[in-house]
């Protein structure tokens, strides 16, 4: 990113920003109340195309006026510069450009999610853990780690399991930890809502996942409290065979982003952008469009669509539960076989039109689809 474009980021940036994450660190005495406005008649030209700030959820922000100053919020305006965006949550400091604009020129890196490959063998002890439980075994586990991290091992305790990482720490029991202790609430990214609360040194995030509890932290204070809430987000029932998924993460770029948000936004009432976040080895993103009734996601050999419309409904079709517990179906319509299932409001069909993908890689992508940050 030129100089140019870096101071002029920095002058428009606003502390109203929405990091995930961002409200614990920000609480407290740091906050001091202020009279400010929300101006509509503001408009935005950028490089001589109208620019509308949006939210994660797609709906418009508006500038904020104080003392004849006005506000725009980061990480939209980074996301229309196309200019990465990175936040410290120990430190407070916002860093906004290339990774070699960091203060005082120190790199700062982006984080890098990786899809969790559990061994046979890891898989094998995690159940284990689970099995010992009587009403409780079936095995829950994060599917993502931060670049970096790496699974050690599975604990039993007295009332849960300990999945133990390097940098990180998941408890699954059917024992809320944060009861008694005051926090502040938090939605992960999945819709579920969360507890932070520090009954030590050491800040907690504890949420209720079907009918236990999943407490994450990071013991050596490594990963920030955004990063512990994206891990927790993709905490699922755990895959017999996760080994043998042959899946990688979907890099997104911040254009590619902000294309998929521009087609949900076409849609009124379905604003909200959703996509895979897992695709198989070997495959990639191409584009997304919206068209009828649905936003199509296009990939060398899948399609995914996602719609209001159960495009199921009327075929004779066969159950199927994903690795989420998430029910599915398969029907065929044509000669193509389709995954329908639904997510929230909306539903998602996922296909492999050149039948490069098997059945078991289409219900493991499937999984993967999510509520777009």
């Amino acid at each position: 990113m030129n100089k140019q474009v870096k101071r002029s980021v920095m002058a428009l940036m606003v502390a109203g920003m929405t990091f995930s994450g961002a409200a614990g660190v920000y609480a407290g005495t740091h906050l001091q109340k202020i009279t400010a406005y929300l101006n509509s008649n503001i408009s935005f030209n950028l490089n001589g195309t109208t620019f509308v700030p949006k939210d994660a959820n797609g709906n418009r922000l508006l500038p904020v006026v104080y003392q004849d100053t006005t506000y725009l919020p980061v990480r939209a305006l980074s996301e229309a510069l196309n200019a990465p965006v990175y936040y410290d949550s120990k430190t407070g400091v916002i860093t906004i450009g290339s990774p070699a604009d960091g203060p005082g020129n120190t790199p700062v890196s982006p984080d890098v999610w990786v899809k969790i490959a559990y061994t046979a063998a890891q898989t094998e002890s995690i159940s284990q853990a689970f099995a010992a439980f009587e009403g409780y075994e079936t095995a829950y586990a994060p599917q993502q780690m931060l670049k970096g991290d790496l699974f050690r091992k599975a604990v039993q305790t007295d009332d849960g399991v300990n999945l133990v990482f390097d940098h990180m720490s998941v408890n699954v029991s059917p024992r809320d930890y944060s009861e008694g202790y005051m926090g502040t609430n938090v939605t992960l990214s999945n819709g579920l809502q969360g507890k932070w609360y520090t009954p030590g040194d050491r800040a907690m995030l504890t949420f209720k996942l079907d009918d236990r509890y999943v407490t994450v932290s990071s013991p050596d204070g490594k990963l920030s409290q955004a990063q512990l809430e994206q891990a927790a987000a993709s905490v699922t029932k755990l895959s017999k065979t996760p080994a043998a998924t042959g899946l990688t993460a979907v890099g997104y770029t911040a254009s590619q982003i902000q294309a998929i948000k521009a087609e949900f936004a076409k849609f009124d009432g379905f604003t909200t952008a959703y996509a895979p976040m897992l695709m198989a080895k070997g495959d990639g993103y191409q584009s997304v469009s919206a068209g009828g009734d649905s936003v199509t996601f296009r990939f060398h050999h899948m399609s995914v669509q996602i719609s209001p419309r159960d495009y199921s409904t009327g075929y004779e079709a066969e159950e199927v539960t994903l690795a989420d517990g998430v029910k599915g179906k398969w029907y065929t319509p044509s000669n193509i076989p389709m995954l329908t299932f639904k997510i929230d409001g909306r539903y998602v069909t996922l296909s492999s039109p050149d039948k490069t993908w098997s059945s078991a890689l289409l219900e493991q992508a499937a999984a993967g689809v999510t509520k777009l940050k």
